[in-house]
């Protein structure tokens, strides 16, 4: 079986944003205490394609709000 390689392109703080939301949404069995990685929230963590989603959908909806309210130049 091969190896699943995924890379993150975010920075720090998108990243422990997308881990808080991972561990809100987990629904791993942990009668041991352990977290096992089996729920779909940690599955789409192996998801290259996901993970880039992610990413320009926070991109995209900082330039929604900027664009469409007027909130300020975009970063």
């Amino acid at each position: 079986m091969a190896a699943v390689v995924v890379v993150w392109h975010g920075d720090p703080a998108q990243q422990a944003a997308l881990l808080q939301a991972v561990t809100r949404n987990c629904t791993c069995p942990s009668d041991d205490g352990l977290i096992h990685g089996s729920c779909p929230a940690h599955q789409a963590l192996l998801d290259q394609r996901f993970l880039n989603g992610c990413l320009f959908a926070r991109y995209l909806a900082e330039r929604l709000l900027v664009d469409e309210f007027c909130l300020g130049a975009p970063p």
